[in-house]
């Protein structure tokens, strides 16, 4: 959105929602985001660019996520990937976690595994002789940059998962991991379906939030893993409710 709005000067509402499939609402919140950074100004109908702002370098939405809580992701991935025998099969969603936790499968060096994606991020940031990167067909979101649809549904019904690997944008008790999107749900939804195990990472800082769609409630993972960061009532409530929490410790630095 932001690189259009600064290639042609401004752009509506109507036009966004068109190019991107996604409803009105969806890019009133964004560009509501865009305008709070200063990088774009809201106008009746739309936004148009800040002066000064063509040419400028653009850090995507997956940029921005990757470097979001990075610490607290490297740690819940290096727990992740330390639950992973040789020779299994994975599903990691099209989050900037699982990015982290296909990196820290690929750093660990050990015995061959199998990796399934709806990323096509992951699966092009993926360089380990050990893992065989299996991409699931269908319709790629190029906003959210994950492959979803029926296509990637019946796909990954007919595998065998050792593992799902998921996040989320929220966690509540009440709610469940959440997300604003119906085709993320849907695929995740498919691949825990054929999955021996579900375990999901949600850092400290999405607790408590919720978006428009439940993907599962908590008590039905297997696993919960969280940072460090994570206050001890809150994890103390998730495990009284029945939840298997496991608190990843982050690395200790080196000199």
């Amino acid at each position: 959105m932001l690189e259009r709005i600064r290639r042609d000067g401004g752009v509506t509402v109507t036009e966004l929602a068109r190019a991107h499939e996604v409803s009105p609402v969806t890019v009133h919140r964004d560009l509501a985001e865009l305008a709070s950074e200063g990088l774009v100004e809201r106008v009746h109908g739309g936004a148009r660019a800040i002066d000064g702002g063509v040419g400028a370098a653009i850090e995507t939405d997956w940029a921005k996520r990757v470097r979001q809580s990075e610490a607290a992701k490297a740690a819940m991935a290096a727990s992740a990937a330390s639950l992973v025998g040789n020779n299994a099969t994975v599903f990691v969603d099209a989050s900037s976690t699982c990015l982290a936790v296909a990196h820290a499968l690929a750093e660990r060096g050990s015995g061959p595994l199998t990796l399934v994606t709806n990323s096509p991020a992951i699966a092009f940031e993926l360089s380990a002789d050990q893992i065989h990167v299996v991409v699931v067909p269908g319709e790629v979101d190029q906003h959210m940059r994950l492959i979803a649809g029926r296509w990637a549904i019946e796909f990954l019904a007919d595998l065998n998962i050792d593992i799902a690997f998921l996040s989320a944008a929220g966690i509540t008790l009440e709610q469940g991991l959440t997300t604003s999107r119906r085709p993320l749900a849907d695929v995740v939804n498919a691949a825990r379906a054929v999955a021996d195990r579900s375990i999901a990472l949600i850092d400290s800082s999405k607790f408590g939030r919720s978006s428009l769609l439940t993907i599962c409630r908590p008590e039905e993972l297997d696993l919960l893993i969280v940072d460090a960061g994570l206050p001890v009532r809150e994890l103390q409530s998730y495990r009284r409710a029945g939840v298997s929490v496991e608190v990843a410790a982050e690395p200790v630095p080196t000199t």
